[in-house]
C-alpha cells in the first residue's frame, strides 16, 4: 500500500467564522472555485421573472450586439445562469442556452453581467445568494435616435462593437475587445471607496459601472458611466473618479486582437457607516498553492495516527495586492494534529484579485481560509 495525497483545498463558502477568532469580523471564504460549478451551499435556484431592479436598456444591449448578427439584422436570445449575491449583483455567469446558435448571442450576453442589478432572493434572515436564470433578448431595431460609443467584444473572441452617432442612418460598427474578467494590478481600497461616496448620495447604497479604455501600460483612460443606481445621486461621477485608482496587470492589458481594449468596473458604494468593517465575501482567486507542496504538508503526526483527512483554517489579513498576510492558525478538525499550521503555509502562496466579485475592495479585510487535506490509500 502506498499513501498518496488525492485532494486538497475544499471549503464551505458562507459558513460562519469562528466567533472567538481575533480580530473580529472575519469572514470565512472559499480558497478554491471548482468547475463545473454547482450552486453554492445554502443557495436557491430561481428564475428572474420580474426581479429586476435595473434591467439593461436597449442602448446597452445594442452596444454588445454580435457584429455578424447585427449586420444581418438578426434577432436572438440567450439565457445565463448567474450567482446573484445578497446585494443583487451577478458575481458569476455562464451561458445555458442561446438562439440562434453560433452567432455569439451567449458570449455577448455575458458582457452585460456588470450591469445586472436584481432583487436578491430572500431567506429567513434576509437577502441570500441565489442561482438565477436570466434571459436576455436581442430585438433587431433601427435605434436611429441613440447616440453612444461602447464596446461589445469579450477578451479573445471575435464579436462586434459599434460607435453610434445621431446621423439618421443605421449605426456603424467598429471593432473593439472587451476585457471581461480583468486581473487588477492595482485597485481602489476601502478608504478610497469611503471618500468617493457622493455628497448627494442620500445615505443609501449605490451602484455604478465605469466603462474605461485600457492602455498598454494597464492604466485606464476615457472612463464614462455605463450604469448608475440610483440615478442623479452622483454615484456614476464618483465611479469614474474612482477608476483612476485601477490598473490592470500587463498580461490583462494585452489584447489578443489589434482592436482597442475596454473594461467595465462594477463599484458598489455602501451606505455611510455600513461598510466600516473590512470584509470580503466573494473573492476571485488569481493565485493558489502548488499541489506538489500539498504532498509535503500533510501533518506527519496525523498520518502516524492513521488520520487520512483533516480541515485546517488560516486566519489572514488581505494586503492591497490581494495576497494574504499575518496568517495564524485557528482550531483545526481534528484539533491538535497540525492541519491549521499546514493551512497557514498554503495560504501564504494565495492571492485574490484586488477588487472582489461583488464590486468592492479587499485591502485590509480579515478572512478565514479553510483548507482540507486528504490522505488516501492507493493500491499498487
Amino acid at each position: 500500500m502506498i499513501l498518496a495525497m488525492l485532494a486538497a483545498a475544499v471549503a464551505m463558502a458562507g459558513d460562519p467564522a469562528d466567533a472567538t477568532a481575533p480580530p473580529s469580523k472575519a469572514v470565512e471564504v472559499s480558497p478554491l472555485v471548482v468547475r463545473p460549478k454547482a450552486p453554492a451551499k445554502g443557495t436557491v435556484q430561481m428564475d428572474t421573472g420580474d426581479d429586476w431592479i435595473h434591467k439593461p436598456d436597449n442602448a446597452t444591449i445594442l452596444s454588445i450586439w454580435p457584429a455578424a448578427a447585427y449586420g444581418a439584422r438578426v434577432s436572438g436570445k440567450a439565457t445565463l445562469s448567474c450567482k446573484v449575491d445578497a446585494h443583487g449583483l451577478a458575481e458569476e455567469c455562464e451561458v445555458v442556452s442561446e438562439y440562434p446558435k453560433g452567432l455569439g448571442f451567449g458570449s455577448a450576453a455575458l458582457l452585460l453581467r456588470p450591469s445586472f442589478k436584481l432583487k436578491p432572493a430572500m431567506g429567513p434572515n434576509g437577502p441570500v445568494t441565489a442561482m438565477m436564470n436570466i434571459p436576455i433578448e436581442f430585438h433587431a431595431e433601427d435605434n436611429d435616435d441613440i447616440q453612444f460609443q461602447t464596446p461589445g467584444n469579450t477578451m479573445g473572441s471575435n464579436l462586434g462593437a459599434r460607435s453610434i452617432s445621431l446621423n439618421g442612418t443605421r449605426p456603424e460598427m467598429r471593432a473593439v475587445t472587451m476585457l471581461d474578467h480583468p486581473i487588477w494590478a492595482q485597485a481602489a481600497g476601502f478608504d478610497d471607496l469611503a471618500r468617493a461616496y457622493p455628497p448627494n448620495g442620500g445615505g443609501v447604497e449605490g451602484y455604478a459601472v465605469a466603462h474605461c479604455h485600457v492602455e498598454r501600460s494597464g492604466a485606464l483612460t476615457g472612463c464614462e458611466v455605463r450604469k448608475e443606481i440610483p440615478e442623479n445621486h452622483g454615484f456614476g461621477k464618483s465611479a469614474v473618479s474612482l477608476a483612476a485608482r485601477f490598473r490592470v496587470t500587463p498580461e490583462s492589458a494585452r489584447s489578443p486582437h489589434k482592436d482597442p481594449l475596454w473594461v467595465d468596473i462594477p463599484i458598489r458604494f455602501p451606505a455611510p457607516g455600513a461598510g466600516q468593517d473590512r470584509t470580503v465575501d466573494s473573492p476571485t482567486w488569481v493565485a493558489g498553492f502548488d499541489p506538489e507542496r500539498v504532498l509535503k504538508l500533510f501533518p506527519p503526526e496525523a498520518a502516524a495516527q492513521g488520520v487520512t483527512t483533516g480541515r485546517g483554517v488560516a486566519h489572514c489579513v488581505v494586503a492591497p495586492d490581494g495576497s494574504l498576510t499575518d496568517c495564524t492558525p485557528l482550531a483545526g478538525d481534528p484539533a491538535g494534529l497540525g492541519f491549521s499550521e499546514a493551512a497557514v503555509k498554503l495560504a501564504s502562496a494565495m492571492r485574490m484579485n484586488p477588487w472582489s466579485a461583488d464590486g468592492g475592495p479587499v485591502d485590509g479585510a480579515v478572512v478565514n481560509i479553510p483548507i482540507r487535506l486528504n490522505l488516501a490509500a492507493k493500491k499498487q
